[in-house]
């Protein structure tokens, strides 16, 4: 009995194990490989579901409504950074306002009989009316770029771009006022006849002088040099602004325009100059020079802010990220190309650790073109100054008054700022079109160079004529097509050449080739006074700087040339 309940058992338990192995086949079978049915219907729908969400996500990259909204976003970029441009020029423009408004009551003081060097002992005569003791100031105009370019590579570390330009703006508007209200006090006491030589206390000062000159000139000496040293340095923080903005591309229809904005600036406060000296008076042409710059300093403020605000602010590597993120692609490679060998990221250290010096020295080694550009400054700004001593020498003895002499000089840079102003409207923006910028290093020493052999040629019948075109040639090149022909090289490099670079070449070279001639002309009126034979060598000298002009420029247009090829 017990024996056929254990052989059921057996063959219940032997079905059972069948009917388990039948099911299992059946479930495992679906794909002959042994993946079951669900599992791969499970990963089939994940799959698909996968490429449907790349599908999906391809579509809605390439849908037309994201390119337009990136299309968007990059015309509201490329309008901030115009704005901003806008507002820089704007602050440039002002600046070079107040700077004409300054150089007129500058030199016109400077050359008085009252508070100037119109009588004192560095004259030779009376007649010469300061224009031996000019020389004089013109040649401590380089040191003093040196040390503030010192300074201002501190506040560049200290603060960046935006920093440097507001502080170095303030000195120079603070320098104008606290002048003009020095030297307005001094000319109140020359109207006060002291016969007993009694000291005379100047209003709102402790102390009192014998002699006003004592005071008054060395104030005009320093304000002079001061003023020179910092119209460039603030005239080029305003460009390297808008150069550090601005692709290549868009410099090339810009930067004309906003150089003939900077000459209208000029221009209409040149042509000012008399109707406010009529109605406030000589000095008081300070104060308003004060007041625009600190106008100046506030639109450039605006720039700043709206850079900052938008990421392109050009700030080292932020410049570098900001610039990658809205310029063109051709801007994009030129920039990757430049990081490799720049020190975008390390300016701030640099700066604090090494020489001025030695690392504008490093710079020029790295950037040969910015050597080429510092010998070429240097020879050119000799040969500027020496045409415009020449100038003002056959100026002062053809025309004899004073009055007349200084209408005269109004109007005739009155037209220089127009002419420039016209030329950077329309004149170089068409030519650029249709001419690489480098040719324009070559096309202004070949143009000095016919000006003064004409003159050196026609010595005894050229007069103020032959002296004024020359003077008027190389003034109008240096306004419009330097200008255009600087900004469109600097934009081609990197942040460390449009800042610093830029500072050394336009601080030390132009200050030191102007400083250099301007010495050795006060030693040769010195030495020989004004011989008949004087102005031959002078010109002779002028002829021959413009040959040496003309050299630098070709080897700067070829190196120019290689550069733009890499």
């Amino acid at each position: 009995m017990n024996l056929v309940r254990s052989r059921k058992m057996n063959i219940r338990r032997a079905a059972a194990a069948e009917s388990s192995n039948a099911d299992s086949g059946s479930r495992n079978h679906s794909d002959g490989q042994g993946c079951p049915l669900s599992s791969v219907r499970k990963n089939g729908a994940d799959v698909s579901s996968h490429e449907s969400i790349k599908k999906n996500s391809e579509d809605v990259s390439s849908s037309p409504s994201l390119c337009s909204a990136k299309h968007r976003d990059g015309v509201v970029l490329r309008s901030k950074r115009f704005q901003a441009v806008f507002g820089m020029a704007m602050s440039l423009a002002i600046h070079l306002g107040g700077y004409e408004l300054s150089r007129a009551a500058v030199m016109a003081l400077f050359t008085s009989d009252g508070l100037g060097f119109g009588k004192s002992h560095h004259t030779t005569s009376s007649s010469e009316g300061g224009l031996s003791a000019l020389p004089m100031a013109v040649g401590c105009v380089s040191p003093f770029s040196i040390m503030l370019l010192w300074f201002y590579a501190k506040t560049l570390v200290l603060g960046g771009p935006r920093y440097a330009l507001q502080i170095h703006t303030m000195i120079c508007a603070g320098a104008q006022i606290f002048c003009g209200w020095l030297l307005g006090a001094l000319d109140q006491l020359l109207e006060l006849k002291k016969e007993d030589g009694a000291a005379l206390i100047v209003p709102g000062l402790s102390f009192g002088v014998k002699d006003v000159l004592t005071l008054s000139q060395p104030t005009l000496f320093l304000l002079f040099v001061f003023q020179n040293a910092y119209v460039q340095l603030l005239y080029n923080q305003h460009w390297a602004f808008i150069s550090s903005v601005l692709t290549p591309d868009e410099g090339t229809q810009a930067f004309a325009p906003i150089a003939g904005l900077g000459s209208i600036g000029s221009t209409l406060a040149a042509g000012m100059v008399s109707t406010l000296v009529e109605r406030f008076g000589l000095i008081r042409l300070l104060y308003m020079a004060g007041a625009l710059f600190v106008m100046s300093a506030v639109f450039a403020d605006v720039a700043f802010g709206l850079a900052r605000k938008h990421g392109f602010e050009p700030s080292g590597d932020n410049e570098q990220r900001s610039a990658e993120k809205s310029f063109s692609n051709e801007q994009e490679q030129r920039l990757l190309a430049t990081k490799k060998h720049s020190i975008h990221g390390k300016m701030a250290s640099t700066v604090s650790t090494q020489n001025i010096f030695r690392q504008a020295y490093s710079l020029f080694q790295r950037v040969p073109v910015l050597g080429a550009l510092f010998l070429e400054v240097i020879i050119s700004q000799c040969l500027s100054s020496l045409v415009n001593y020449i100038f003002l020498y056959k100026l002062k003895v053809s025309i004899t008054d004073d009055s007349m002499r200084a209408g005269w000089s109004g109007n005739f840079y009155a037209w220089i700022n127009g002419i420039s102003g016209v030329l950077q409207f329309f004149i170089i923006p068409i030519l650029l079109k249709y001419c690489e910028a480098h040719r324009i290093w070559l096309f202004m020493p070949t143009m000095m160079l016919f000006c003064t052999m004409y003159q050196f040629v026609n010595n005894t019948n050229s007069g103020l004529f032959a002296a004024s075109a020359s003077f008027f040639a190389i003034k109008t090149m240096e306004y419009s097509l330097r200008g255009a022909a600087n900004e469109m090289l600097y934009v081609s490099l990197d942040y460390e050449s449009r800042y610093l670079g830029k500072k050394v070449i336009s601080l030390i070279a132009g200050k030191f080739g102007k400083s250099a001639m301007a010495i050795a002309l006060s030693a040769v009126m010195v030495v020989y006074g004004e011989r008949a034979d004087t102005m031959w060598y002078l010109l002779a000298t002028a002829v021959v700087f413009s040959c040496l002009w003309l050299l630098s420029s070709v080897r700067l247009h070829s190196l120019i040339k290689n550069h733009l090829k890499h």
